[in-house]
């Protein structure tokens, strides 16, 4: 089975695409820059640059993996920084559509990365009773934040997909835990000088997924292409912001005793401060559940022990 999988050499691409090749798919990695690819996967995937897509047969392939896109914590926002992080997304999704779509057989099945934060603004962690699911309707209370603007967007273009005859899957991303990378990297060096902190008041909600368990998700969804739409990849445990940085301060072995006030943050990193650490979602899988997909670290304390625990 051949799969396209853009954005590859990214964090989450590098972890996957390994998995995928142990399971026995044929890979070709859409990006800028062949020689990186290569330099990355060596001669385990097929390299192509976006302008030569229109080379390939889209009837020869089974499934896009769409996870191409800027990272939304780069660089503080802007009007130009916020301009670059959606065209970095909708621009190659808009591109495999238009690729996809001329198959003349069955099209492959486009599963495209997304977010959960789609769902809005909550500034502490919700009961049962409001937990967003895939069925949720996002909130727009205060207003609606750019990061919902963004991942709409996003998931709206992708859904021309669908109106075109294409399978589409929208896998709706927690915050990914792995070590040396995304958030982990950003929080473990200063805890582990004892410099980690509680962030604002600490009870926003903070939805996350160990990398081991996204990578076997993405597999699950591969195998049961009937599983269509949004789908959110969390694992079961969704913690506060305060929980989150006494959980990794207890699996380094250190105390926390300070607090980063939310002035603080809005000052450092204005709005991508107060959408990315001030505020989260409460948010649960659902989809996942239903179709009894087995999570490998569904505790925190379970994920982050196996991430950084020795």
């Amino acid at each position: 089975m051949k799969i396209i999988v853009s954005g590859g050499t990214g964090a989450i691409g590098q972890t996957l695409i390994p998995a995928l090749l142990q399971s026995g798919y044929e890979i070709h990695v859409i990006g800028r820059d062949e020689e990186k690819v290569r330099a990355i996967f060596s001669n385990t995937v097929q390299a192509t640059t976006w302008n030569r897509l229109n080379t390939l047969n889209p009837d020869e392939f089974t499934a896009i993996i769409n996870l191409a896109g800027e990272d939304i914590t780069a660089h503080r926002w802007n009007t130009r920084v916020k301009e670059q992080l959606l065209s970095s997304r909708l621009k190659p999704t808009n591109q495999l559509i238009e690729w996809g779509i001329t198959a003349k057989t069955k099209k492959p099945h486009l599963y495209n990365a997304s977010a959960i934060g789609i769902y809005g603004l909550q500034k502490k962690q919700a009961q049962d009773n409001t937990l967003f699911t895939e069925t949720s309707t996002p909130i727009d209370f205060p207003k609606k934040s750019f990061a919902t603007q963004l991942v709409s967007q996003w998931e709206d273009a992708a859904k021309k997909g669908f109106a075109m005859g294409m399978p589409v899957t929208l896998m709706r991303f927690g915050v990914v835990l792995k070590r040396g990378e995304g958030m982990l990297k950003k929080l473990q060096a200063p805890t582990q000088y004892g410099m980690g902190a509680v962030i604002g008041t600490g009870e926003q909600p903070l939805a996350w997924i160990d990398s081991t368990d996204l990578v076997h998700a993405i597999l699950f969804l591969l195998a049961h292409p009937e599983i269509t739409g949004p789908i959110n990849l969390v694992a079961p445990e969704c913690v506060s912001q305060k929980k989150f940085i006494k959980t990794l301060a207890q699996v380094l072995k250190r105390p926390i005793f300070l607090r980063l006030p939310a002035w603080s943050i809005r000052i450092l990193l204005g709005q991508m401060g107060e959408e990315l650490l001030l505020s989260g979602q409460t948010v649960t899988s659902q989809r996942l559940a239903e179709y009894q997909f087995k999570f490998k670290y569904p505790t925190l304390l379970a994920a982050l022990t196996k991430e950084l625990g020795g």
